[in-house]
């Protein structure tokens, strides 16, 4: 739970109410953390894909200003040459290229991850939001639907194909059922943002 990261601006008005989280969990130490741990929806994660990033302050890139990161990605990249098939670490690696901002390599390590178990609708939201932040949005589209399909309570992927829809493809027509099926889903499922911005936005574009 949107890694991140390189984020296409977008209109200020997404400063209001792309606050929830998509990915970037926290991580802790690499041998402690579980596959099963949920990277979508994290709470302390970055925002939601769609929210405008700040740029780095001096030129620094945000990998050079995290090393905490990169030495996990280090860790990772030690397990990985030893278990290279490993599910668990490829999914851990993929998330700490995400929280990078490293969209590319967090890519490439989630779809290893899928070629061996693809039935994670939190992997496939987080690599659809790579996609959509690599210019990507249609690839990216499939997944979240896929991810949708695959876990009907699932509102970020909905949330994000929504944004995709809206605001990537420019199809505001398409991202007003991805809005309904979250309002059915709100007061059932947890930690779902306001919607009203969304709502607007799309009543804006359809005039």
């Amino acid at each position: 739970m949107w890694k991140n990261p390189i984020a296409t601006a977008v209109v200020g008005i997404l400063l209001g109410f792309f606050f929830g989280y998509l990915i970037g969990q926290k991580q802790g130490v690499v041998p402690a953390q579980r596959a099963s741990d949920p990277h979508a929806g994290v709470a302390g994660a970055p925002p939601l894909t769609g929210q405008p990033q700040m740029p780095p302050e001096g030129g620094r890139t945000s990998a050079t200003a995290n090393p905490r990161l990169l030495e996990q990605a280090r860790e990772l990249e030690t397990l990985l040459a030893k278990d290279p098939n490993n599910y668990d670490h490829l999914v851990q690696i993929a998330n700490t290229h995400y929280d990078l901002n490293d969209f590319v390599k967090a890519a490439e390590f989630y779809e290893k991850a899928r070629a061996i178990k693809d039935d994670s609708p939190d992997v496939l939201t987080d690599l659809g939001v790579c996609y959509k932040e690599t210019g990507k949005p249609q690839q990216a589209l499939v997944l979240f639907d896929r991810a949708a399909d695959m876990r009907p309570d699932h509102w970020q992927s909905r949330y994000n194909a929504a944004v995709v829809r809206l605001f990537d493809l420019n199809d505001p027509v398409g991202a007003k059922p991805e809005v309904e099926k979250l309002k059915q889903l709100q007061g059932k499922v947890p930690s779902i943002p306001d919607l009203t911005g969304l709502e607007g936005e799309i009543a804006k574009r359809t005039k």
